[in-house]
């Protein structure tokens, strides 16, 4: 399901602190570490191919395609560490209209997806689990490996 390829993500790159910037958290606040963030959905999913718009802090809101296997497993397409530029089909949804981004909202399914600033361990291992078989590739485990290779 897309809202646990988006909090996987965001494990994953560990951007969850950035979901608790120092004027407060983003989204509905849930607890002192959790918030709540909307996400709207296209309805009309095209050949296992959809659309989502949300706040992928530290970018902002982004509109996202997304993809669904024969399993069901949801995969995020773009990379995060491009920055999500008006260039790409993932993008800031600054780079859009404001009405077709109105009517978006209006239109799309409303849901929401949760952020913990100190997720526990087994949640942050299962989305990189989950990560690396969407991609192959984990962001967190990448950056542990290139700190492992620094040190003595």
């Amino acid at each position: 399901m897309i809202t646990q390829a988006v909090q996987d993500e965001i494990y994953d790159y560990e951007y969850q602190g950035h979901f608790f910037p120092e004027g407060g958290p983003v989204g509905e606040v849930l607890s002192n570490s959790r918030t709540r963030v909307p996400l709207y959905i296209d309805p009309v999913i095209v050949d296992g191919e959809g659309q989502a718009i949300y706040k992928l802090m530290p970018y902002g809101e982004v509109l996202r395609l997304f993809h669904v296997h024969n399993d069901g497993l949801v995969v995020l397409d773009g990379d995060p560490e491009l920055g999500f530029p008006a260039s790409q089909p993932n993008r800031q949804t600054v780079y859009l209209k404001d009405s077709d981004l109105d009517r978006m909202k209006h239109d799309w399914l409303k849901s929401s997806f949760d952020v913990d600033l100190s997720p526990g361990q087994e949640t942050v291992q299962n989305a990189v689990r989950r990560q690396k078989q969407r991609t192959g590739f984990s962001a967190w485990e990448s950056a542990r490996s290139k700190g492992s290779k620094n040190q003595p």
